[in-house]
C-alpha cells in the first residue's frame, strides 16, 4: 500500500503533506519538507533559457540577477484569457500552476519511493467550475489526476480531526493566506463537510498586499533613500528584494511581538525604520475591515445569522495577525478557534479528504474483538418437558439440565428528584424525645401557670380598710393613739397560711383582736386570750383543717365596718395539668423577728379572698 498526498496550492507559498498506512488505517498526516528551511515552498517559478523551471528558493535567488525569468503570483491569474509574458514567451497561469505542482509531486515521490496513490489540490472556495477544467487540463497534459476540494472544507477537516465536532456543527471559515482571502459556511455531515451558500473572497488581498504596506511605511519615512535609485542597476535590484524580505518578516515578528525593525541597506545609503504593532494595525486596519464584510456576505448567502454559527475558524498564515481575531470576534460576536498549525492546515485537510476512514470519525478507533471461548447451550422449550413414559426423577436425583443462575434485576425506578426547602412539612419530621429532666420542667411550669391564672382570676377589687388589716404599702405615720389596754398591731402579726391549705374561708387572720365573721354553717373559732403587755406573743398555728386561732384586742377607732363583697365562687380552671405526689404541707417555722410597723410582710397570692374583719 502506498500513501496519499495532499497539496495546499497558494499564491505566495505551497505545501503538501502525506498519509502513511498504519497497519490496517491510515496514520495522521505528515507534512513533507520542501523548502530548505520550512515545510512550505515560496510559489515562485524561474523559467530558464533551455526551458528548465526552478522552483521555490532557488528561484528567488535567480531572481537577483535575471529577475525578467521569474514570475510570481501567477495563482491569481488562473483563468484570464491573456496569458503572462516571462522573458519574451507567453505563459497562461494554469500552466504555470501545473508546473508547480508536477514539481512538488515528483519531489515527494522521491522521498517516499513511489507515486501517490491519490492526490487532492486545494483551490479557494469562489472557483468556478471554468477555473478548475483548466487547472484539470494542464494537470493532465504532466500526467496527473488530482481531486479538486475547497479550501474552506480543508481547513474544516483538519480542524474536525483535533476537536470534537459534531454532526450538524455549522462552522465559518475566515482564510487569510499569502495572496487571497476566502470565507465559506461549512456543515458537518456523516462523510465530511459541505458547503452552505457562496463562498465570499477577494481574490488580490493576502499576507503579501500587507507587506507592500509595510515597505510602503519604509520609504516613507526614507524618502530620499529611494528618490534616485537605478531600476536597471542590478545591485539595486537586489537591495531592494532585500529590503522586501525584511519588511515580510518584520510582518511577521508584530505577529508575537509590539515592535520591529526594518534595515535599509542602499547603495549609498544605510538606516533602519522601525514599527510599532499599533501602526502596523492602523495601516492594515481597513484590509482587515474588507474580510470581515466578506465572510457576513458568506454567511447571509448560506440563509444563517452570526448567531446560529458554532465557531469561526481562522486558517492561513495571515490569520496570526493578533488584529485578525480581534475584529472577528468584535464584529460576528461568535467564539473564534485558531487553528494549531493555520500555515498546514490546509494541506493537512487535503489529504484527510481522500483518506479513506472505518468510522465517521478520524483518527480511527480500533475496537478489539470479543473472544468467545465456548458456545453457551440453547435450551428448548420442549427439552424441559419429560418426555411419555420417561422415570420421574427423584427430589435427590439432579435433573439432566443445565440450570444456570439467573440474575433478576428490578426495573430501574424513574428519577425522583429532592423536594425543595420550600415544600417540605416540618410536622412530618420527627420530634426529639424529652428527657426527665425536661418533664419536670415542664410540669413545674404548667402547674406555677396555672397557679398565677387562679389569683389573678380569684383576686378581690377592693377591700375594705380595717385596723388589723394588712397593708400593701407604706403604714400612715399619723395613726391615732391606742387606748390603754389596747394590744398593738405588731403584737398580733398576721400568719399566713400555706398555699393549698384546706381553710376556703379566709387566708389571713386579722389582727389586733378583730373577730372575723364566720361563714355559715362552720364552728366558732376558739379565742386565745391576749399576752400581757410588754410581751410578744408567738403565732399560733392551728390544723389546716380549722381557723388559725385569733387574739384578742380592742382596736383603737375602727372604721366603721361595712359589708363585704359576696364571695363568688372562681371560674374552674380548665384542663390543670395533673401534680403527682405533691409535697406535705408542714408547720411554718414560728416568726420570731416580726417584720416592723413600717413594712408591711409579703402577701401571698391565695385562691381564696380575704374576708375583712367586721366591727
Amino acid at each position: 500500500m502506498g500513501y496519499l498526498l495532499g497539496i495546499d496550492l497558494g499564491t505566495t507559498y505551497s505545501a503538501a503533506a502525506v498519509c502513511r498506512p498504519s497497519g490496517d488505517r491510515w496514520a495522521e498526516p505528515e507534512m513533507v519538507t520542501l523548502g530548505s528551511r520550512s515545510a512550505s515552498v515560496p510559489s515562485v517559478l524561474y523559467l530558464g533559457v533551455d526551458g528548465s523551471v526552478v522552483v521555490g528558493e532557488a528561484a528567488e535567488r535567480r531572481a537577483l540577477t535575471d529577475p525578467d525569468r521569474v514570475v510570481r503570483e501567477f495563482k491569481r491569474r488562473i483563468g484570464d484569457p491573456t496569458p503572462l509574458v516571462v522573458a519574451g514567451a507567453p505563459w497562461p497561469a494554469e500552466e504555470l500552476a501545473a508546473q508547480l505542482v508536477a514539481w512538488i509531486v515528483q519531489q515527494v515521490a522521491a522521498r517516499e519511493g513511489g507515486a501517490a496513490d491519490s492526490i487532492a489540490v486545494s483551490h479557494p472556495a469562489a472557483w468556478g467550475q471554468h477555473k478548475k477544467d483548466l487547472l484539470t487540463g494542464a494537470l493532465a497534459a504532466h500526467g496527473l489526476t488530482v481531486t479538486f476540494l475547497a479550501e474552506p472544507e480543508a481547513a474544516a477537516m483538519h480542524y474536525a480531526s483535533a476537536e470534537r465536532v459534531g454532526a450538524g456543527s455549522t462552522i465559518a471559515v475566515y482564510d487569510l493566506g499569502g495572496g487571497t482571502f476566502d470565507s465559506a459556511v461549512v456543515r458537518k455531515g456523516g462523510s465530511g463537510f459541505g458547503l452552505l451558500g457562496r463562498p465570499e473572497g477577494i481574490e488580490r488581498l493576502g499576507g503579501i498586499d500587507f507587506d507592500q504596506v509595510v515597505f510602503d511605511h519604509v520609504v516613507e519615512a526614507m524618502p530620499d533613500a529611494f528618490a534616485e535609485l537605478d531600476d536597471t542597476d542590478p545591485d539595486v535590484l537586489a537591495a531592494v528584494a532585500r529590503i522586501r524580505r525584511e519588511c515580510t518578516e518584520a510582518k511577521e515578528t508584530l505577529s508575537a511581538d509590539t515592535e520591529a525593525s526594518v534595515p535599509v541597506l542602499l547603495p549609498g545609503t544605510q538606516g533602519s525604520v522601525r514599527l510599532h504593532r499599533s501602526e502596523f494595525e492602523q495601516l492594515i486596519g481597513p484590509h482587515v475591515e474588507e474580510t470581515v464584510a466578506a465572510l457576513r456576505r458568506a454567511v447571509g448567502s448560506a440563509g444563517l445569522t452570526p448567531e446560529m454559527l458554532d465557531a469561526v475558524l481562522l486558517v492561513g498564515g495571515s490569520s496570526r495577525i493578533p488584529l485578525v481575531a480581534q475584529l472577528v470576534s468584535e464584529q460576528l460576536e461568535r467564539p473564534v478557534a485558531v487553528d494549531a498549525d493555520p500555515k498546514n492546515a490546509i494541506a493537512k485537510g487535503a489529504v484527510l479528504a481522500v483518506a479513506p476512514r472505518p468510522s465517521m470519525s478520524w483518527p480511527a478507533v480500533e475496537i478489539a474483538p470479543v473472544e468467545i471461548t465456548a458456545p453457551i447451550p440453547v435450551v428448548s422449550a420442549g427439552a424441559l418437558v419429560p418426555a411419555a413414559g420417561a422415570a420421574a426423577v427423584s427430589w435427590s436425583d439432579v435433573a439432566p439440565v443445565d440450570v444456570r443462575p439467573v440474575a433478576h434485576v428490578a426495573p430501574p425506578r424513574p428519577p425522583v428528584q429532592p423536594l425543595p426547602d420550600w415544600t417540605r412539612d416540618e410536622l412530618d419530621e420527627p420530634r426529639e424525645r424529652r428527657g426527665p429532666v425536661g418533664l419536670l420542667i415542664g410540669a413545674g411550669a404548667a402547674l406555677g401557670i396555672a397557679a398565677i391564672a387562679a389569683a389573678v382570676l380569684t383576686w378581690p377589687t377592693a377591700r375594705p380598710a380595717s385596723a388589723g388589716s394588712t397593708v400593701n404599702g407604706p403604714l400612715s405615720t399619723a395613726s391615732a393613739p391606742a387606748e390603754p389596754g389596747a394590744v398593738s398591731p405588731a403584737a398580733n402579726p398576721v400568719v399566713e397560711q400555706p398555699v393549698g391549705s384546706n381553710n376556703a374561708a379566709q387566708n389571713k387572720a386579722p389582727v389586733g383582736g378583730a373577730k372575723a365573721p364566720a361563714a355559715p354553717g362552720a364552728p366558732a373559732a376558739p379565742v386565745v386570750p391576749a399576752a400581757p403587755a410588754g410581751t410578744t406573743a408567738p403565732p399560733v398555728v392551728t390544723d389546716t383543717s380549722t381557723p388559725p386561732p385569733v387574739t384578742e384586742g380592742t382596736p383603737s377607732d375602727p372604721p366603721p365596718a361595712t359589708d363585704p363583697p359576696p364571695v363568688t365562687n372562681p371560674p374552674p380552671v380548665t384542663n390543670p395539668p395533673p401534680v403527682t405526689n405533691p409535697p406535705p404541707v408542714t408547720n411554718p417555722p414560728p416568726v420570731t423577728n416580726p417584720p416592723p410597723v413600717s413594712e408591711a410582710p409579703p402577701v401571698v397570692p391565695s385562691s381564696v379572698a380575704e374576708v375583712p374583719a367586721s366591727g
